[in-house]
């Protein structure tokens, strides 16, 4: 049995498994198709869509760990830099802070400084679409701040920080 683990291709960041008995490792389109849905339910009751592009999503055939189908925002594709993933995936430390709306766009904030350049890839609702944001933050730095402009109220985010644990919820810009 193998379990099949879609992930953000910049990141590492699994969204989502399958599990499947004697086949291939099929392609991300054959298993999501164009998108793969991603939904949030906000305070307001409304429940938005975000649409994760399968051009931005890989697939990797893993070892069976059957809790990556109950919360598979938690791991991650081990990956060595300049070289393809393992096969293994990673429980990863959840990141502690909440992302926040700043003058700029997106706030996404380390408990501290990365012992190297960290790829943020983000999904982020604006009506009926999904504005998909990325960015780096540096060595230097705990923080980075993805440009986007949104209308106020709440807004579903999904977030995925390399080495850290994805993040989907509501984030309200005042």
């Amino acid at each position: 049995m193998s379990v099949f683990a879609v992930y953000e291709s910049s990141t590492g960041n699994v969204v989502g498994a399958a599990k499947a008995i004697g086949v291939a490792v099929p392609t991300a389109q054959a298993l999501v198709g164009d998108a793969l849905p991603v939904r949030l339910s906000l305070g307001t009751g409304e429940v938005v869509t975000l649409s994760m592009r399968g051009r931005e999503l890989a697939v990797h055939e893993a070892d069976d760990q059957p809790e990556v189908f109950v919360e598979p925002l938690a791991y991650g594709v081990t990956r060595v830099q300049g070289q393809p993933p393992k096969p293994a995936l990673a429980k990863l430390p959840v990141l502690p802070e909440s992302p926040t709306f700043d003058a700029v766009g997106l706030l996404v904030k380390l408990p501290k400084n990365p012992p190297q350049d960290t790829t943020v890839f983000a999904l982020v609702s604006e009506g009926e679409e999904t504005l998909p944001l990325t960015g780096t933050i540096t060595k230097d730095t705990d923080h980075v701040s993805l440009p986007v402009t949104v209308t106020a109220g709440a807004h579903a985010v999904l977030l995925l920080v390399a080495g850290w644990a994805g993040r989907l919820e509501e984030v309200k810009k005042p």
